[in-house]
């Protein structure tokens, strides 16, 4: 079990600014005896394949990504590329884009000095393990570990770390049993897919192959869709599996978690540092939502913080964790909003009586 006396562990997003970075130095500075950041993660248009559209990532020029490496390292903080892509495309083309260009690449990003990869494919995984037998490799959340197993298969291709599958985010048992196997376990703490999003794999997927998302096609698929599922029901946000900051040394002691992802990398500085700033205080009293980085009016429907409230107050005052922290998880069995509607009671309790 990891020690309180540590610091909890954040791997934050990477804006790929000097002014974002100054200000990440700075917060460890404050906070960095109890939470600190110690890597940043986030890639570069232009560069490698990622589960983010170009439109959306900062592009640097090779000498200022290496200023930028090297202002980080020097600071104790880590770069951690992402690798994250959920789909590699038709396997010849990922064969002559991986020799002309892509491995050349990551060769020269590592000279640099980045030596932790967060990757989604199987292949990828072992074209850098065999690349780079010293590095830090991770598993993305995208890949959906969610058992036990699924850990000691992504160990076996080399992963020294893994972050989870949002879905079991409050599942305290399964990530105990995956922590307590000797890999580096992270828990995205400010995801807020659908739980069990039917949309989630394409949604990746159509990011990872360049979409972009302003083309109003099918109805701005698949990110208005989900949307208006958490517009018209708020319980939605509550199954969601976000983590507050005030829940992060709960998890350190009931799951042995100690490395929390909090993610915003593709916002501006405005959006993405009161989020960072938060976790770092390990305390949010305000709305829920708000950390959230909403991608601004995804899919042409409104900002959901403009138009709804969840008290993070009043969800400790009813003590809203303690439920999934009894280990009866109700949501491995029962339908979520069927059989089980504890997050719709807590909606409820927090309109009725706001606390």
């Amino acid at each position: 079990m990891v020690s309180s006396k540590q610091p909890i562990l954040l791997n934050a997003g990477n804006l790929w600014t000097e002014k974002y970075l100054n200000r990440v130095i700075e917060l460890n500075t404050q906070y960095g005896k109890t939470v600190r950041v110690k890597s940043i993660f986030g890639s570069m248009a232009k560069i490698t394949p990622t589960a983010r559209s170009a439109d959306r990532l900062p592009y640097l020029g090779w000498q200022d990504t290496a200023k930028f490496i090297d202002t980080a390292r020097c600071n104790d903080i880590k770069i951690r590329y992402t690798l994250n892509a959920s789909c590699i495309g038709a396997i010849q083309d990922f064969k002559n884009f991986w020799d002309l260009q892509m491995k050349a690449d990551l060769r020269r990003l590592h000279s640099m000095g980045v030596d932790e990869w967060t990757i989604t494919s199987p292949l990828l995984m072992t074209l850098l393990r065999d690349m780079f037998p010293d590095d830090f490799l991770e598993v993305s959340t995208i890949a959906e570990i969610a058992t036990p197993t699924d850990a000691k298969r992504w160990m076996a291709l080399g992963a020294n770390g893994v972050n989870l599958s949002t879905n079991i985010n409050r599942d305290f048992i399964t990530i105990r049993n995956i922590a307590a196997m000797g890999t580096e376990v992270s828990v995205l703490a400010n995801e807020a897919c659908l739980y069990r999003c039917p949309y989630r794999r394409e949604c990746y997927n159509l990011s990872s192959h360049n979409s972009q998302r302003g083309e109003e096609l099918f109805g701005f698929y698949p990110f208005r869709y989900c949307n208006e599922i958490r517009m018209r029901d708020m319980s939605e946000w509550l199954k969601a599996r976000m983590i507050l900051p005030q829940w992060m040394k709960i998890y350190r002691r009931q799951a042995g978690v100690n490395w929390f992802k909090v993610a915003y990398r593709t916002h501006p500085y405005e959006v993405a540092i009161p989020i960072l700033e938060a976790y770092m205080r390990q305390e949010h009293n305000g709305n829920y939502l708000d950390l959230w980085p909403t991608v601004s009016h995804l899919g042409n429907t409104a900002e959901p913080q403009n138009m709804q409230y969840i008290s993070c107050d009043g969800l400790d005052k009813l003590d809203f964790l303690s439920m999934f922290m009894k280990g009866a998880m109700l949501c491995n069995t029962d339908i979520c909003g069927v059989d089980c509607r504890y997050c719709e009671s807590i909606i409820t309790q927090l309109e009725s009586s706001p606390l």
